[in-house]
């Protein structure tokens, strides 16, 4: 596996609600912290921020995910912040 599969990243995600929708600005949050609990990669960072923590492939995909139902339960954004942790080699090194 390359090593840039193998980096550890961190995403910061934080649903921004919005107040005229259908579901509730609670409802909106509480939609992105199931599915993030699901990726078994979350923690809480805030009150409308969650945290996802793991290798590169598995963060990104279930931020894909998170940000999918914050937006089905029809919040206006989600602001994502990714970060690599330690130096992993970059494309094509091993």
């Amino acid at each position: 596996m390359p090593g840039y599969e193998r980096a550890e990243l961190n995403a910061e995600l934080k649903v921004v609600p919005a107040e005229e929708a259908e579901a509730s600005p609670q409802e909106q949050v509480e939609a992105a912290k199931r599915v993030a609990g699901e990726s078994g990669l979350a923690r809480e960072a805030g009150p409308e921020t969650t945290m996802l923590t793991g290798g590169r492939g598995e963060v990104l995909e279930a931020a894909i995910k998170v940000v999918e139902a914050s937006l089905d339960a029809g919040a206006r954004a989600v602001e994502v912040r990714v970060e690599a942790q330690g130096e992993a080699p970059g494309f094509g090194e091993n």
